[in-house]
């Protein structure tokens, strides 16, 4: 469990409360348990921007302050396309930045040989970054087929 994590107990009873509004708004369970083997959400690194107040754009803020954790084996810059205050061909940098030609989310042998790898997202590359992990590898703590005991 991390520091700002709940208790999986805490995070069911959560779950269990809620679902009953299921049916009229749309719940977004965000690194919950995942026991029914359900495939995880997909990255959306690169499909959103984010500026940082000291003008650096990156296809993902989670991944900038993942990156930052003194376990991560990967750099920051990684994930920063460039500065809209000093890089005059920044859109031409955004537009050339493809996370997904850069980086092969659940590029590991455990993804690439499950049963739902072809429907699942792999979750949060952030998330396994800030774990001390590469990117490619798997996202044990909300992974439906790991052992979670």
């Amino acid at each position: 469990m991390g520091k700002l994590a709940m208790p999986r107990e805490v995070m069911e009873e959560i779950e269990s409360s809620t679902s009953g509004f299921s049916d009229r708004i749309q719940l977004v369970r965000i690194r919950f348990p995942n026991e029914k083997k359900l495939p995880l959400a997909s990255c959306e690194a690169g499909n959103i921007v984010y500026v940082f107040t000291r003008g650096e754009l990156t296809v993902c803020p989670y991944l900038v302050f993942a990156a930052r954790t003194p376990q991560s084996l990967h750099k920051a810059e990684e994930f920063i396309v460039g500065n809209i205050f000093k890089d005059e061909d920044i859109a031409a940098k955004l537009d050339a930045y493809n996370f997904g030609s850069r980086y092969k989310i659940g590029g590991n042998p455990t993804c690439e040989g499950c049963q739902i790898n072809a429907q699942c997202g792999k979750g949060c590359p952030a998330a396994v970054i800030a774990s001390g992990k590469k990117i490619e590898e798997v996202d044990t703590e909300v992974c439906p087929m790991v052992d979670h005991k």
